[in-house]
């Protein structure tokens, strides 16, 4: 099962350090579980500095990785792969 989608996650966030599941491998999405070992892929770290609701990005392809910029809109199931 691939983590990818053709929308954002979006999700409440307090302040704290998250780890951005690049690979679209993890089972706790969008957060990365240790699933990307072996891919050559690296997660995002990302510092949330005050609390708010931040929209990961579902599709991989943001040109503004890890956060969402629209650009699943423009894509199908296919260019997921």
């Amino acid at each position: 099962m691939s983590g990818k989608q053709l929308r954002p996650y979006v999700c409440q966030e307090e302040p704290g350090d998250r780890w951005y599941c690049a690979c679209g491998k993890s089972q706790n999405q969008p957060y990365c579980d240790g699933s990307h070992k072996g891919t050559g892929i690296a997660p995002i770290k990302v510092t949330i500095e005050e609390a708010k609701s931040v929209a990961w990005c579902g599709c991989r392809k943001s040109a503004n990785l890890p956060f969402c910029d629209g650009t699943h809109s423009s894509l199908s199931e296919d260019d997921l792969t």
